[in-house]
């Protein structure tokens, strides 16, 4: 057999293949064109062999790559020849990296073939020749090589290949040109055509000209030499006049810049002029070749074979459909049938493979074009192409059109099975709607009585129940979806399979559910142990469970999780290869190890090949942890990662930016700011996320200026948001972040600032109704405590007007008026401290009347009583020991949780100590300062500390008169205060003031304290302080 035969031959099995793949059984969500049957497919496969044989797609790719340079190849066969050896050596070096000597040697015969007939005189091309030259020029221009071919991505590759083919066409007219009448008149027209098609699959500016010029040159050709021969009686001619490929490639080229000029340049006038030309190409073609008593069952198959190809473009369905549209008028109109259902059902998936928000629109409308057609009908897959358009719809109306394009069925007697079903109950399924779950069994139990009626087409099937499973998990949860299963489990004749199961298991990782999803795993197991083969656990479910465990939050998650990965490695070791671990199953299990970032470290390096998703969920593992050391370790951990050669993303960088704002370090907010800038320079965009994150970090800083550089970052992102940057629009918690870092800056006009930016968030929510930056209760508390911070004479007011201010918009919490109780406690206004306890007093009557969340807590009955302690009110010393009394009060009565503790005892001491007025009060405050520091030293759940001790020595000193009693008291005071170990500066100082100097003497061993105003703590035995040390040492380490 000859090489051209084999070579056909070869062609003929591939476009077999690729026919029978099309021919695929359809989805629930794709539709897929029918069967081709055996006579046309071997019909087809023939004559598009003769046409445009194609090599196999392995070589394919490689071999043609090697011709890309070939385009600045024009001046001479010498610079030629040396442009495409240094192609081919670049090409060579690529593919020998794989080993495949086989595809190099091709790459080489062909480009010596190219440089050989550039070389050949004129007249001397053989035929071998002429067909290598057409062999090629068919790779180039084939569409397959746009989808197949890696070298050729770029627009410029697609004009070089298109230039190639034209250059090699002109190389075979010299030929003819020079032979004259010797020549073959076959090579010429199927070279052209071959260059038109090269052309519009180039798809670049220009090539519309070039195909249009290619076919006026090829119409000529063929009219020249239609004068020597009868065309009607010469059936070889007639075979390579232009043909309808030539005509529809010419005519996409310019409906493709027609569509190009209206859409990404804005000119219409240009895309009138180009849609124009495309009609009159049209025309042409209908002159050409809608002639009566033509060959219609060639047309039907070649015009269906180009609306295959457009219908698999998801920018052309326009085109398709105007195409055949134009078809079907002026072949009516000749008398001829180039039409058929398979036409139309081929426009109606290019439509459906667009996923416009029209396609259903534009996809029904043929479909009642086909049922009130008296030269087409519709058949099942027509109806199933329309309900695929409704599948891909984003629209919510569109779904319910479903059923009613199911109903249509009957009407045209058009039998329905099993498929179309399934596609109508997915679409109900995925939507998730109210009651799309019920909907889904109200079909099944349709196909259950069309299955008993007959049509044993329509019985459900396994992925029927799967579909009403998936649905009844997206609407109501993993319960209602296992009910499911377990009907299936029980069915007669359907046995439930992985995806039955996977599915189900999916529903309860979804809310963390990892006890139940570890359940229905076992009864996949059990299931095919018991000779369910459909039913084999494979790696998918294995990853449901993990992703379960991960979500769960349990405890004991990671090392469950390890357990599921061993069972994995056990299967995979006795020969199941599909339990092969990959790089996602290790990932979970990191995300299964986040309560410990150092073990979720070790499965990061027990890894083999590790990505960026790897990296990052290590590193939030440690943002999470918190602390110093965590920070490092996941600053390490980024810069590990690239020099392991994979990059960080944005999801990589906050996470180190989120350790570094947890780590409490005084660096930290200065460390985030540095990898933002490395974000940039490493050209990864940050997004309002990261930017948050770094904000934040400068909010916990305790450096000068971090409130005002946190406001600055929050200005560049407002900056970069108005300029079109959707990703950087700052939200609630951005101005929260600032807000909360102008309250710890200490600054005194930080209250102020923060209203500000309270106030910029309420007009932009009320502007444009932007739920994004509406302030919360944790915005209004944070304003609230800037002043609070800041103090004072006027910040308590200023700060019950934001809370009145902003209400009803915001309601505060118990933690907003325990910010308000600290702002009057701080601030220097008559009455203060009164309306800090008619705060406290709204708190408990809110709390006992059934709010839950006013629960007053020891921190607002403190400030409370350090409200009175500051206040210069008479008798604050009962009024603190009041609510104190209350304190205990609510305690007993469950209100609050806890027992008064240190602080609160010692704030009324400090009421006590700051007593002024007639030498009653003081004795009354006295009086109360003891009793409550007896009742502290004598209590089982606190106990002083250094402020108590210093505190009431203040209260010896500034309360009681020179005596024997007072010294006796300060003595015994002082002396407990060395027993505890809590003697600090201040209990130094108050003791002195207190006592005699031969007191003092006594007390201090000896020392003359008269002289003893030079005296400090360091002076002082390490035992009479080591506890206030060791108090200040745990501060620091916290």
């Amino acid at each position: 057999m000859a090489p051209q035969n084999l070579w056909q031959c070869a062609c003929c099995v591939l476009l077999a293949t690729v026919c029978v793949a099309n021919a695929k059984i359809r989805s629930t969500t794709t539709f897929v064109p029918p069967h081709i049957e055996r006579h046309q497919l071997h019909q087809r496969c023939r004559t598009t062999a003769a046409r445009a044989p194609l090599p196999s797609s392995t070589d394919f790719g490689a071999i043609s790559g090697g011709f890309h340079a070939l385009l600045s190849a024009t001046s001479s066969p010498t610079d030629q020849g040396s442009t495409i050896q240094s192609s081919v050596k670049s090409t060579k070096r690529t593919v020998e990296n794989n080993n495949d000597r086989k595809i190099v040697e091709a790459i080489e015969d062909q480009t010596s073939l190219v440089e050989r007939v550039q070389k050949i005189t004129l007249g001397k091309l053989t035929k071998d020749d002429k067909r290598d030259m057409l062999t090629l020029m068919r790779q180039l221009s084939s569409m397959n090589r746009r989808q197949d071919d890696s070298f050729s991505n770029s627009l410029r590759q697609r004009r070089q290949d298109a230039m190639v083919v034209e250059q090699l066409l002109d190389r075979l007219l010299r030929e003819r040109q020079h032979m004259g009448e010797a020549h073959s008149h076959e090579e010429e027209v199927v070279a052209l055509n071959l260059a038109i098609k090269a052309w519009y699959n180039a798809n670049v500016k220009g090539s519309a000209d070039k195909a249009q010029k290619l076919l006026k040159r090829l119409t000529e050709v063929t009219s020249a030499e239609s004068t020597k021969k009868q065309r009607r009686k010469d059936s070889q001619l007639h075979r390579h006049q232009p043909d309808l490929y030539s005509y529809a490639y010419c005519y996409a080229a310019w409906y493709r810049e027609a569509v190009f000029a209206e859409k990404n340049i804005g000119n219409s006038k240009a895309s009138s002029a180009a849609m124009r030309k495309a009609e009159t190409v049209l025309e042409s073609m209908k002159d050409a070749l809608m002639l009566p008593n033509g060959n219609t069952l060639d047309m039907v198959e070649d015009m269906n074979s180009l609306l295959v190809i457009w219908s698999n473009d998801i920018d052309l369905p326009d085109l398709a459909e105007k195409f055949l549209r134009f078809v079907y008028k002026e072949s009516s109109e000749s008398g001829d049938q180039w039409i058929n259902t398979r036409s139309y059902n081929f426009v109606i998936n290019a439509w459906a493979k667009s996923q416009r928000r029209d396609s259903f629109i534009r996809a029904h409308a043929l479909l009642h074009e086909m049922e009130s057609s008296t030269r087409v009908e519709p058949d099942l897959l027509s109806y199933s192409g329309v309900i695929s358009c409704i599948a891909k719809s984003k629209r919510s109306t569109d779904i319910k059109r479903a059923e009613d394009i199911l109903h249509q069925l009957d009407k045209h007697n058009v039998a329905p099975d099993n498929v179309i079903y399934n596609q109508v109950i997915n679409i109900h399924s995925k939507s998730g709607a109210k009651g799309s779950a019920k909907r889904c069994e109200k079909l099944l139990t349709v196909m259950h009585g069309l299955a008993n009626d007959g049509n044993d087409k329509v019985a459900p099937d396994v992925r029927t129940y799967n579909l009403v499973l998936s649905a009844w998990a997206n609407e109501e949860g993993p319960e209602e979806a296992e009910q499911v299963l377990q009907r299936l489990e029980s069915h007669k004749s359907i046995n439930p399979n992985s995806i039955s199961y996977i599915t189900c298991m999916d529903a309860y990782a979804k809310v963390g559910d990892a006890h139940n999803s570890l359940r229905v795993l076992s009864m996949m197991e059990k299931s095919f142990e018991k000779g369910n083969k459909n039913a084999k656990p494979t790696r998918r479910a294995y990853t449901s469970a993990l992703n379960a465990l991960a979500k769960s939050g349990r405890g004991d998650a990671g090392s469950r999780a390890e357990a599921l990965v061993a069972s994995m490695e056990k299967l995979y070791s006795a020969g199941d290869k599909e339990m092969k671990h990959d790089t996602t199953t290790y990932n979970i299990l990191i995300n299964c190890h986040k309560s410990s970032a150092t073990r979720a470290e070790k499965v990061l390096y027990k890894m083999g090949k590790r990505d960026v998703v790897s990296y990052t969920s290590v590193i939030n593992a440690y943002s999470t942890q918190g602390g110093e050391n965590a920070a490092k370790r996941a600053q390490s951990l980024l810069d590990e990662m690239q020099n392991d050669s994979v990059e960080p993303n944005a999801q990589t960088f906050n996470g180190a930016i989120t350790a570094w704002s947890r780590s409490g370090s005084s660096t930290a907010a200065k460390k985030a700011e540095g990898l933002l800038k490395k974000m940039e320079e490493l050209q990864i965009k940050p997004s309002a996320k990261v930017y948050t994150s770094v904000i934040s970090a400068w909010s916990k800083s305790n450096e000068p200026g971090a409130a005002l550089r946190a406001e600055i970052l929050l200005k560049v992102m407002q900056a970069m948001y108005k300029k079109g940057n959707r990703t950087m629009k700052p939200n609630c918690f951005t101005f929260t972040a600032v807000i909360t870092a102008w309250a710890r800056s200490g600054e005194k006009d930080a209250g102020e600032r923060a209203e500000k930016l309270l106030d910029r968030m309420i007009q932009l929510y009320q502007d444009g109704k932007d739920d994004d930056v509406k302030p919360n209760v944790f915005t209004l508390t944070a304003v609230v405590d800037a002043y609070a911070r800041a103090g004072g004479r006027d910040a308590a007011t200023m700060a019950s007007n934001v809370v009145r201010k902003v209400d009803p918009l915001i309601k505060p919490s118990h933690a907003t008026y325990n910010c308000l109780m600290k702002a009057w406690s701080n601030s220097q206004e008559r009455g203060a401290a009164r309306m800090a306890e008619s705060i406290l007093r709204k708190l408990e009557d809110e709390y006992q009347r059934g709010n839950k969340i006013m629960q007053p807590t020891i921190i607002t009955y403190s400030s409370c009583i350090n409200a009175w302690a500051k206040s210069t009110d008479q008798g604050k010393a009962k009024r603190a020991h009041a609510v104190l009394v209350r304190m205990k009060q609510m305690y007993e009565a469950g209100v609050i949780d806890s027992m008064p503790n240190t602080v609160a005892y010692t704030a009324v001491i400090n009421a006590c100590a700051t007593t002024y007025g007639d030498q009653l009060e003081k004795e009354e405050a006295f009086k109360i300062a003891y009793s409550i520091f007896k009742e502290l030293s004598e209590s089982n759940h606190a106990s002083p500390n250094h402020v108590t001790y210093s505190t009431f020595l203040r209260a010896i000193s500034k309360l009681m008169p020179e005596g024997e009693k007072k010294d006796a008291l300060v003595s015994s005071t002082f002396r407990l205060c060395i027993r505890d170990k809590l003697v600090d500066y201040n209990s130094l100082f108050h003791m002195r003031q207190a006592a005699s100097q031969q007191l003092c003497s006594e007390l201090l061993g000896g020392i003359d304290c008269s002289g003893a105003k030079d005296i400090t703590v360091d002076d002082l035995p390490y035992s009479w302080t080591s506890n206030v040390q060791q108090t200040a040492r745990r501060k620091r380490n916290n």
